[in-house]
């Protein structure tokens, strides 16, 4: 297998956010290796800001379930399953994937901007709000819903037909025979419609649609766990067969996920899948085009299942961070008298916090919980299954019992935090984070970081994007426990080799992944 790794070296250097001063001496954030800087967010113009969901012009669409019997399953339990567990053995039915779509990319409340603007409050979060995933099923009959091809309107909480017939033999060839593909019931595909995180975030958002990839699936594989339905994250397939499924061009709107659900018995070979030409309304009035963006999804695309089928089967020779100073064992709550607020209670109490206490520490309990629950196996198709991560968590600790405030690393492995330094880092937080002031009134600041070289070595361009999803997908975990445990959380941004230079020499040639803050909640007004 041709392992290819320069356009995903560069894009990775291009699109690292960094300081300047300007003209007049004050510091600008932006992108791109000196001398070329440019600015790092887009012109966001009104005239060309794109809708935030898809939306077929001659497509019908039905009414999906918006009443559902409570979950009985914990928001602990479900973020620490893997998705493999052979307890969950349920099959999907149209009630089961209504809810995974509301839970995971729907919208939960809707409300209105000061301007009077409506504001949606979706599921799971978005990169400056600007949501640009959408969400597709292939399934064989299932009880309420025929074979076929669907896309989930998120804006109405309808489904559309796209194909009608059982097309899962498709995405198991697209997937070069993935066993967990080439069983089940129903799949799930997620899509990024590119431009709509662009408009603000540039070339940049190629990384956001990865961080937005894991932050959903965060939701989407813990309401699958409530469902009692198995559950894997599939990156490995012909990325233009999936494309051409859908009906997306594979260059504004591609495919970036697929997530196999429940059990049954393999499908029969596909009908021929004949183009599609279903109307879809514009994203915008105008669009500005991102070649960095296509020639990177390009060059990390797979030309056949075949090709996925050996990609998938590379693993990357890594190794643990190292353990040399001083740990600290992590003593998470105990299962039995950990808060039982239930998956889809969590989901609908979610929200971003900016806004902490300085003045009161978190109990070492429930940050030991955070960390241990988030740190659990995930059933992906590149990755073993008893294994735990490709990316390492570091942790800026200000305010924790029982913890000196300083520098951590996490070894989920052996349940403990090492402290690296001693000190009061929140004014250091705050600059990691382009200047914004919340990281600093943050109790605790988790970066997740790869080495990427082995990652590179093993998937080539294709493990940039692993490396991107996993560290939110653990985050978004971590976000969720927090709305069990009284306390609060947001994803941000970060200066990437800073980051690194802060934990160096621990951290010394790992690349920036992402980033979760969360503490204890105050009001704006305090």
């Amino acid at each position: 297998m041709h392992i290819d790794t320069a356009t995903g070296r560069d894009f990775h250097e291009t699109t690292k956010y960094k300081l300047i001063d300007d003209e007049d001496g004050q510091p600008q954030a932006v992108m791109g290796i000196a001398p070329d800087f440019r600015a790092a967010m887009g012109a966001q113009s009104p005239d060309n800001e794109p809708h935030p969901f898809k939306v077929y012009s001659d497509l019908p669409t039905f009414a999906l379930p918006e009443e559902f019997e409570r979950f009985t399953m914990p928001l602990l339990d479900a973020i620490g399953m893997s998705g493999a567990e052979e307890s969950l053995a349920a099959t999907p039915d149209l009630t089961a994937l209504a809810r995974i779509s509301l839970l995971s990319n729907g919208i939960l409340k809707r409300g209105s901007h000061g301007t009077g603007r409506e504001i949606f409050y979706r599921a799971a979060g978005g990169t400056g709000a600007r949501y640009h995933l959408e969400l597709y099923y292939v399934c064989g009959d299932l009880e309420g819903l025929d074979a076929g091809v669907y896309h989930y309107a998120a804006d109405t909480h309808r489904l559309g037909r796209l194909r009608t017939g059982d097309f899962r033999g498709a995405v198991v060839e697209a997937t070069g025979a993935e066993p967990s593909v080439a069983r089940v019931p129903a799949i799930l595909i997620a899509t990024s419609t590119f431009w709509r995180n662009a408009w603000r975030y540039k070339e940049r958002a190629y990384r956001h649609t990865f961080w937005d990839l894991g932050t959903t699936l965060g939701n989407i594989t813990a309401v699958a766990s409530a469902e009692g339905l198995q559950s894997k994250i599939v990156l490995g397939f012909h990325d233009a067969a999936v494309n051409e499924l859908l009906g997306v061009d594979g260059q504004r709107e591609a495919a970036v996920a697929i997530v196999p659900l429940g059990q049954g018995a393999p499908p029969s070979a596909a009908p021929e899948a004949t183009p599609l030409d279903h109307a879809v309304e514009p994203v915008s009035n105008g669009e500005i085009d991102f070649p960095l963006i296509w020639e990177m999804h390009a060059a990390s695309s797979l030309a056949s299942g075949a090709e996925a089928a050996a990609w998938r089967a590379q693993r990357p020779a890594q190794t643990p961070p190292t353990s040399t100073g001083a740990q600290t064992a992590l003593q998470p709550i105990p299962p039995e008298a950990r808060p039982a607020t239930a998956v889809d209670e969590t989901i609908q109490r979610r929200r971003s916090t900016r806004h902490y206490t300085r003045d009161e520490a978190i109990p070492f309990d429930s940050f030991s919980t955070m960390l241990e629950r988030a740190s659990q196996p995930v059933a992906f198709d590149c990755l073993d299954g008893d294994a735990q991560s490709f990316t390492d968590p570091y942790l800026i600790v200000n305010l924790v019992e029982g913890l000196e405030p300083g520098n951590y690393v996490l070894h989920p492995g052996q349940g403990t935090v090492e402290l690296i330094a001693v000190g009061d880092f929140r004014d250091d937080a705050s600059r990691l984070a382009v200047g914004q002031g919340y990281p600093g009134d943050a109790h605790v600041n988790v970066y997740y970081l790869a080495d990427l070289d082995p990652i590179f070595a093993a998937y080539g361009n294709r493990g940039w994007r692993i490396a991107q999803l996993e560290g939110a997908l653990r985050a978004q975990k971590m976000h969720l426990a927090t709305h069990t445990l009284g306390l609060g959380a947001v994803g941000s941004t970060s200066l990437d080799d800073e980051v690194t230079d802060f934990f160096a020499p621990h951290a010394a040639g790992k690349g920036y992944m992402f980033i979760v803050v969360f503490g204890k909640r105050r009001s704006r007004n305090q």
